[in-house]
């Protein structure tokens, strides 16, 4: 075998890249310049080769002793290797963390420097949300730029995935000449026109020459408009038309009017059939709302990326998931699919009915619109239990008259289980938009500054997906005995305070018993629904659920809540005794995000850190 020093210099890693830079050296000439010298028979570019295509995609997670099994690698250079990939993670983790702000052409132009030394046509799309934050940069297409070939469907899926409130393309011209072509021209129409129907709207369209740029944006912001823009404002909404008609044509979702005449013509622009200059431009689903539109403590709605990064990595071809201690019920929500059983609890009835109408109903209802506007619609002039123990407190008298009065016509409109689920979370969602609080009901504020009315809006439920889950309200120890899962998600109470004690008032609502109340926060009788996991014997129940666990995975969210001057944050486990805890059912990795959680208090939450404890069971 030839060595290194025999080669012309030109072809050498080292002096290649000194010449050229890292861009135009492969993964194995790198690899051969970490390692610096090859092997008895075997030179080191032959050596580097020979462990990139051993471990392919999966060499970021090559560990010491798996390439001290390769012939010619120690314990010395396997730890070279290692630990250059530990430090070029640890730098993309935390530069991952930094929030990008897309603001004007500049930013697209940094962003996608490197599309300017390509030698194909490339389109690029950059996924924003609605403060212009880049969630996700994205090739959509390489080679020439066709309408042919480029559908909206490349660049609108991963949009609706994302959430994504708007977004920015960029195409470069290997020729150097950043002037649009015929077909640039064709291809932005296209798109455009496609994200006005899905309410997603195209930012800008920029072409990238060698040493200049051209941008649509001027064009695009005043098709239609009087008013031009000097930079990028993301208008789109998050919950998005695409969303409501791919449902609706698979009959899964409420009949609405307004969807019913646009969804013929939007199917064939997706489609990619043709295009018409004469479709009205639909509502933006301002009149629904999702599992996450709601304050609630512990909410995980921010760290599902986290979450299912975790899974996708850790827990192969899952066919059910129990999220044990739900809440809103948005880490379920997340991995609802038709092929995947959700079996979600919450022991707070409020959260129960939510959960039934999110993650259990299949079936439409075809008048809960109507329904809704007719509960919108009511006259309530009249006292009733709710205004007289929560008006001028938590609500301003009208609106407690109102969802007083609201709350009792459910009973008598709606038709079945299923529908009252329904009704009667859109009731508790509206109820906390307008509750004159922070967050809580431990609590009401002294000023009286949450003025505006009552309005129900429909919940948007994916009804395709629900038709194999399951909906428990019960203790997470007693139902743990009866249920068997794949993957296990354990999201408990990390401290004192209870959540019947933050959501008491919510909880009366839903069960409507009317009981008595008494203190300046109004608070009925919770004893019966106090949780195990807020007191000092946390770690006995915590043991008693993992031990008798029936899953093939066990996650586990616990925070450690940062250095809270009030005792009564502080975490009831510690770390170590849930290490211990696991270790007895498994193999156990933490993987940890920091985060700024949704607090209700004043305390501060520096160096509060979100941990997932994995534990792949024996």
């Amino acid at each position: 075998m030839a060595k290194i020093k025999d080669w012309p210099k030109s072809d050498r890693p080292r002096e290649k890249f000194l010449k050229k830079g890292p861009e135009a050296l492969s993964k194995a000439d790198l690899l051969a310049i970490i390692l610096g010298n090859g092997i008895k028979g075997e030179n080191v570019q032959e050596l580097a080769s020979h462990i990139i295509k051993k471990y392919g995609n999966k060499f970021l997670d090559v560990t010491i002793n798996e390439l001290k099994t390769i012939n010619g690698i120690g314990q010395a250079k396997a730890l070279q290797i290692v630990s250059a990939i530990s430090l070029f993670k640890r730098f993309y983790e935390e530069d991952a963390q930094r929030e990008i702000i897309v603001r004007d052409y500049k930013d697209v132009l940094s962003l996608t420097y490197d599309l300017r030394d390509k030698k194909k046509e490339y389109l690029v799309c950059l996924y924003l949300n609605a403060k212009n934050i880049l969630i996700k940069k994205e090739i959509i297409s390489i080679g020439i730029l066709d309408k042919s070939l480029i559908h909206p469907r490349e660049v609108f899926n991963p949009a609706i995935q994302l959430n994504s409130a708007g977004i920015i393309i960029a195409h470069n011209h290997p020729t150097g000449n950043p002037q649009p072509s015929i077909e640039d021209e064709e291809v932005m129409e296209r798109i455009i026109q496609a994200g006005e129907l899905v309410g997603i709207p195209i930012l800008d369209f920029i072409i990238i020459g060698d040493k200049d740029y051209y941008s649509f944006h001027k064009k695009i912001r005043n098709c239609g408009k009087s008013k031009s823009y000097d930079g990028y404002v993301a208008e789109g909404v998050q919950l998005t038309l695409f969303d409501l008609l791919e449902s609706k044509k698979t009959n899964a979702l409420t009949n609405v009017s307004s969807v019913e005449k646009n969804s013929i013509n939007f199917k064939n622009a997706v489609e990619g059939i043709h295009f018409t200059n004469t479709l009205t431009k639909p509502n933006t689903l301002s009149g629904y709302f999702r599992a996450q539109n709601r304050r609630y403590l512990g909410n995980k709605y921010k760290l599902l990326g986290f979450i299912e990064d975790i899974v996708s990595e850790k827990c192969c071809a899952i066919e059910s998931f129990c999220d044990i201690f739900a809440g809103t019920g948005v880490v379920g929500e997340r991995f609802n699919k038709p092929e995947i059983k959700i079996i979600s609890n919450d022991f707070l009835f409020s959260n129960y009915v939510c959960l039934e109408a999110f993650l259990n109903t299949s079936i439409i209802f075809n008048d809960i619109a109507e329904k809704i506007d007719y509960l919108n619609s009511l006259k309530a002039d009249e006292d009733n239990y709710f205004s007289i123990n929560f008006g001028n407190t938590y609500f301003s008298l009208i609106n407690a008259k109102k969802i007083g009065a609201v709350r009792e016509e459910i009973d008598k409109i709606a038709s079945s289980e299923d529908e009252k689920n329904i009704l009667l979370c859109s009731l508790i969602y509206a109820t906390d938009k307008i509750a004159n609080t922070v967050g809580h009901y431990d609590a009401f504020r002294k000023n009286m500054d949450m003025l505006q009315p009552l309005k129900l809006l429909i919940p948007y439920i994916n009804f395709s997906n629900n038709g194999n889950n399951e909906i428990y309200k019960n203790d997470a120890n007693i139902l743990i005995r009866k249920i068997s899962c794949d993957v296990l998600y354990i999201d408990p109470p990390y401290n004192s305070r209870q959540y019947s004690d933050a959501y008491h008032l919510l909880e009366n609502l839903a069960e409507w018993k009317k009981p008595k109340v008494e203190g300046i926060a109004k608070k009925m009788d919770r004893s019966y629904i106090k949780s195990l996991y807020c007191l000092k014997n946390a770690e006995y129940s915590f043991e008693d659920l993992i031990l008798n666990a029936d899953c093939k995975h066990i996650l586990v969210s616990y925070n450690n809540t940062g250095g809270s001057k009030d005792g009564r944050s502080n975490a009831r486990i510690n770390d170590d005794r849930i290490i211990q805890i696991l270790e007895n059912k498994g193999k156990v990795e933490i993987f940890e995000k920091k985060f700024k959680a949704f607090s209700a208090g004043k305390s501060a939450d520096d160096g509060n850190i979100e941990r997932i404890f994995y534990c792949k069971v024996k």
